[in-house]
């Protein structure tokens, strides 16, 4: 879908020439056309819809053919000015009519701009946000993509723009025009420079032959051609003023003899014969945020080297040595780099030999068959998805937990790395060994090879151990251990006592979990239940994660009032703004966890209208972080406030946390089980799949090989560290998808070492002076870089 010959416009020959060579390239792809029209122009047989695009019925109507056509995929060509309605969004009725007929579409951005207007950086986003895949021609379009957050890294490929094969080979003169003939006689055997292209003031021709007019001082034979029409939207609206400016401006300069003006919509055998005839390419654009031009892709697919204005597609395509780059304007760099290279012999043919080289991976056939393979991909997914139970539609990794097991040493799980390294100065948390917890309970409940539940019913009686010793009579906690095991803080209410409750709950309500980790897992939940009606003081993150383990243990009674708090703030939230259907006046960290928390609280007190309104919270957050459009953009460490405007939430550089992908990918899961709506599915397998790459960076933040996950990610590229909250926060969503069965237990990798299965559940000494270590180093334990592996029973008894 796109304007179309005989349309006079670039993107109209360039999807013109993209379906001539998906014919030459592909066997199995028939391609039809829908036009977008202004004029009322007749096309040929392969146009089966034409567009008016100022009306915007027109959208939705074309889709409906393209349905009774049986269509499978559409490619959109986007371009600003030619779509109707404010910033082109009449295309979004058409985009959405695709979706509703079950039409994947893919999407082409001819222009990214760096700062896109509000409009059309809505418009856009819009569009890209439920595209099977965006495609750009550049790698610096791609980037400026994501920086502008217009469409995710996941979505983006970078396809260049193909060259028709006529450029590559001259036609025989015999078969040109009269005039085209004398004009390449005129110029044979001279040093000429030629720009071709539909003629408008962005062009910047006037620069140019302000160029030339110091060119012709060192080197008077010098020609210049400047071939291609005035753009019909220019002619429209100002006729032919600025050509006639530049004819006065040659003139005026005394380069009558040496500027040549082919006003002609030229064919490409014609265009070939020009650039065969010429010794180099410029294009002085004005704009420098272009990211395509056809023109100077035709040059480099003929072999021409180019001199330009400092561009985006002209920095990209020129960056290997086929010519030289000056800042925009500059008339006066224009003529130096020209002079250099008429002048320097032996460079001009370095940069020839470059620009052939272009020319060999340019044409269209070639750049053909890469969109042909994206069009099978996206229609094999497309009948996938049709195919299955539209669930989570992430595939995952097999199973390794090399990582945390390395992490992991007698006492608990260290909480920092350096690169994929464990921290021991870092030392441990109370937060980690819960999740811990979490974790190794619903490995034993989805059902793993043997080394791995080994590894994992380890990893229950440490984490016991630890959480026993950390809490203090009083009813709070210590969250912090040292790695020589000193307690670096006092004990405490927050959001880790809140964590240590979800913990316990999960181990009291799993059935997998051995009773002797069961039973003192419900005693230490006992001690701490009474003590949650402090939580919602301290903050709603702890009042959650306290729910949560009440609800996975089934203790109504102590549920209730935390429910009530998170129920209270929702609504009170919500009615001073109903536009922010949130807990509190700001998004901050692992977010998810309030509104499954309520569901979760809900469904346990049967509280169907708290739960509808834990839903409806969930539902406004999905919304809000890009989810819903099939790709999650986590809040960063720059929160969201209440009353910002979006731009501000968009432009966000902040590194996404692991934490806030699981969190709403496992609250998506209990959702989607408490309300079987296949979207919640889908959805929670998109937010897993954030770790797999589906993210604006487009970033795997996984890694494969040990099991270990990044800690962060940014607008291009993940964090290098590999701490202990991010590897846990990636199996925390991935087994709650394999818990709901909304996802297949991938084959195990076995555990790196063997594991002991029965340590005794004992408690950590206290300190009875803050600061002061105990423990390992009596033991002869050293802070080393890399933690000590699993000790004997008698050395863990000394060390700690």
């Amino acid at each position: 879908m796109s304007t179309y010959l005989p349309r006079q416009c670039g993107l109209a020959t360039y999807t013109a020439d993209l379906r001539e060579a998906l014919g030459v390239a592909t066997d199995d792809l028939e391609t039809v056309v829908v036009a977008i029209d202004r004029d009322g122009l007749s096309y040929g047989d392969e146009v089966v819809a034409t567009i008016n695009q100022d009306r915007i019925e027109d959208y939705s109507a074309a889709a409906r053919v393209l349905r009774e056509a049986g269509v499978q995929v559409v490619l959109i060509q986007h371009e600003y000015g030619i779509f109707g309605g404010p910033d082109g969004s009449h295309l979004l009725e058409l985009t959405r009519a695709l979706n509703a007929c079950g039409i994947p579409y893919l999407l082409t951005l001819h222009t990214v701009l760096p700062k896109p207007s509000p409009g059309q950086a809505a418009t856009l986003r819009a569009l890209c946000a439920r595209a099977a895949r965006v495609t750009v021609f550049t790698e610096t379009a791609r980037r400026v993509a994501i920086r502008t957050g217009v469409a995710a890294g996941h979505q983006l490929v970078v396809v260049p723009h193909g060259a028709p094969e006529a450029m590559r080979r001259p036609p025989e003169p015999a078969t040109l025009r009269p005039e085209l003939r004398e004009l390449l006689d005129k110029v044979r055997g001279k040093p000429t420079l030629t720009t071709f292209g539909l003629l408008g003031k962005g062009k910047g021709i006037d620069i140019a032959i302000d160029a030339l007019a110091e060119v012709v001082q060192k080197h008077p034979d010098v020609q210049y051609i400047v071939a291609g029409t005035t753009h019909p939207e220019i002619k429209r609206q100002e006729g032919e003023v600025y050509r006639e400016s530049l004819q006065a401006q040659v003139r005026s300069l005394g380069l009558a003899g040496s500027v040549h003006f082919v006003d002609a919509f030229l064919a490409l055998d014609e265009l070939s014969a020009i650039l065969h005839a010429s010794t180099l390419f410029v294009t002085p654009y004005r704009q420098p945020e272009q990211i395509c031009s056809g023109a100077l892709t035709f040059a480099l697919g003929a072999g021409l080297p180019a001199v330009s204005t400092s561009y985006s597609y002209a920095e990209d395509m020129l960056a290997g040595g086929a010519g030289r780059v000056v800042p925009i304007g500059d008339g006066g760099a224009l003529a130096a780099e020209i002079i250099d290279l008429l002048t320097d012999t032996r460079a001009l043919a370095a940069a020839k030999a470059v620009a052939e080289s272009c020319a060999s991976w340019l044409p269209w056939p070639a750049v053909a068959a890469r969109e042909a393979d994206l069009f099978a991909d996206v229609v094999r997914q497309a009948q996938a998805a049709s195919a299955g139970p539209g669930h989570a539609t992430a595939a995952a990794p097999v199973l390794n937990l090399d990582h945390l097991d390395r992490m992991t040493d007698e006492i608990g799980v260290i909480q920092f790395s350096r690169g994929p390294n464990p921290d021991p100065s870092s030392g441990y948390c109370v937060d980690d060994v819960a999740r811990l917890a979490i974790v190794a309970a619903d490995l034993l409940a989805v059902g793993t090879d043997a080394k791995q539940t080994a590894l994992a019913t380890r990893w229950l009686r440490q984490s016991m151990r630890f959480l026993t010793a950390a809490y203090d009579p009083s009813g709070s906690m210590h969250n912090v251990l040292s790695y020589g095991g000193t307690w670096q803080d006092w004990p405490h209410s927050g959001d880790h006592v809140g964590r240590t409750v979800w913990a316990l709950g999960v181990l009291v309500g799993t059935p997998a979990v051995p009773d002797d980790i069961r039973r003192p897992a419900a005693a230490l939940l006992d001690e701490l239940g009474p003590r949650t009606d402090a939580l919602p003081a301290i903050g709603l993150r702890s009042c959650a994660y306290a729910l949560i383990g009440m609800a996975r243990a089934g203790r109504v009674e102590q549920a209730a009032p935390l429910l009530a708090r998170l129920d209270e703030a929702l609504v009170e939230t919500s009615a001073a703004d109903p536009a922010w259907r949130w807990f509190e006046p700001e998004l901050t960290y692992d977010n998810a966890r309030l509104p499954q928390a309520m569901l979760l609280g809900a469904a346990l007190l049967q509280d169907d209208a708290a739960l509808t309104r834990a839903v409806g919270a969930l539902d406004w957050y999905v919304q809000h972080v890009g989810l819903a459009d099939g790709t999650l953009r986590c809040v960063g460490n720059h929160w969201h406030h209440r009353g910002e405007s979006p731009a501000l939430w968009l432009a966000d550089d902040g590194d996404e946390q692991p934490i806030d992908a699981a969190a709403v990918t496992e609250a998506l899961v209990d959702a989607w089980q408490h309300t079987a709506d296949p979207h919640l599915a889908r959805m929670a397998g998109w937010g897993y799949a954030w770790f797999l790459g589906r993210n604006r960076a487009g970033a795997r933040l996984y890694v494969d090989a040990t099991g270990a996950c990044h800690d962060g990610l940014s607008a291009t590229e993940p964090n290098g560290n590999q701490g202990a909250e991010s590897a846990l926060a990636y199996y925390q969503a991935l087994l709650s998808l394999l818990r709901a069965g909304l996802a297949a237990l991938p084959h195990p990798v076995a555990a790196t070492t063997p594991v002991p299965t029965s340590l005794p559940v004992t408690t950590l000494s206290k300190p009875t002076n803050k600061g002061r270590v105990v423990g390992r180093a009596s033991a002869g334990f050293s802070a080393t870089a890399t933690p000590p592996r699993l000790r004997t029973t008698e050395d863990h008894s000394d060390a700690l």
